[in-house]
């Protein structure tokens, strides 16, 4: 049993208002960078499961589902907002070798030269459906341990898969590798926050669609309308962001 399956859908709801409100005082505003790359990378659709799909056991209602054309350098602007200090995005698209921000570097080539191939495919499917990864993002995701050096690995497979994958910082990082078993690679510890969440939802009776609400980032920033979409993704980051 690790985090979201321990702690109760109240708790879990606070932990996420508390990184809303200290979201609010930090002079980067990311849930409000997070919408605006929400609104322009995305398409919120109704499930398009079959009722085969065990996203459909737990009330699945919406997916987000990035928009067909969407070029690198959209991509990589809304990356370098949602994940990168506002004081070193600069020097990161000048190709920064040390300090704040340097392994979002190589990240980058690394998507950049695989953009043809990750252009091609904008998975419709999330983190609780039958189906939840494909190549090239499960090509990305076994190809890294979490840990503090592939850092930018998981915020651009974030950014590029936001109901699917989580994005981490220095220290929640360590959390999770605490909390999931020390994973050998990403995609692993996906697998075991997947799991995590379905057993919260079997254990507590609530939809998917109610999990996502636990995140009401709305509360604090008048600019995100209390409709927006709450990605799986991002709501994972925030639980362990503040703890």
């Amino acid at each position: 049993m690790s985090l979201i399956s321990y702690f109760s859908p109240e708790t879990l709801s606070e932990f996420l208002r508390r990184s809303n409100y200290w979201g609010k005082l930090n002079r980067n505003k990311y849930p409000i960078k997070i919408y605006r790359a929400i609104s322009e990378l995305y398409e919120w659709i109704d499930c398009p499961c079959g009722n085969d799909c065990e996203c459909r056991k737990y009330g699945c209602e919406k997916h987000l589902v990035r928009k067909t054309g969407v070029d690198f350098e959209l991509c990589y602007r809304h990356f370098l907002e949602c994940y990168v200090d506002s004081k070193a995005q600069e020097a990161v698209r000048h190709g920064r070798a040390s300090g704040r921000g340097k392994y979002a570097v190589a990240a980058t080539k690394e998507i950049r030269d695989h953009w043809d191939e990750i252009s091609a495919t904008s998975i419709k499917t999330h983190l609780l459906c039958t189906n939840w990864y494909e190549p090239p993002y499960e090509n990305i995701a076994r190809g890294f341990r979490p840990d503090s050096k592939a850092l930018y690995h998981a915020k651009w497979l974030s950014i590029l898969c936001f109901d699917t994958f989580t994005a981490y910082d220095n220290g929640s990082v360590g959390l999770l590798k605490r909390d999931f078993k020390n994973p050998n690679d990403f995609i692993t510890l996906m697998k075991r926050i997947r799991l995590d969440i379905i057993a919260h939802l079997q254990h507590t009776g609530r939809t998917l669609q109610e999990f996502r609400q636990y995140d009401n980032p709305s509360e604090f920033f008048d600019e995100i309308p209390r409709n927006a979409p709450r990605p799986i993704g991002n709501i994972i980051d925030k639980l362990y962001l503040t703890l």
